[in-house]
């Protein structure tokens, strides 16, 4: 579990997720977490995209305890908001 690597998710096993999990990812809440979602595993299971906040010990044991034996994926946030730039600068967009 490196939440610095890239994740790469798999096709979804379903085309919904599980409404279980859809009320999962609505509850967490935890100071390290920074933004939850959903998303695949590379074998398309569905699982909770946690965003942690750089540096933070994993795993979170109060995250892990409600997550009722989904896969639960860690992704640092940056640590620093992207720049939004014109897409075509040279058309002057």
């Amino acid at each position: 579990m490196n939440p610095q690597s890239p994740h790469i998710p798999g096709p979804p096993e379903s085309p919904e997720p599980p409404r279980q999990l859809v009320e999962i990812a609505d509850a967490v809440s935890h100071p390290a977490v920074s933004r939850v979602g959903l998303t695949t595993t590379a074998e398309g299971r569905w699982a909770l995209m946690i965003r942690i906040r750089p540096g933070t010990p994993l795993p979170l044991k109060e995250v892990e305890a409600v997550c009722a034996g989904y896969p639960i994926v860690y992704q640092e946030a940056p640590s620093e908001l992207p720049v939004a730039r014109p897409a075509y600068p040279a058309l002057g967009e």
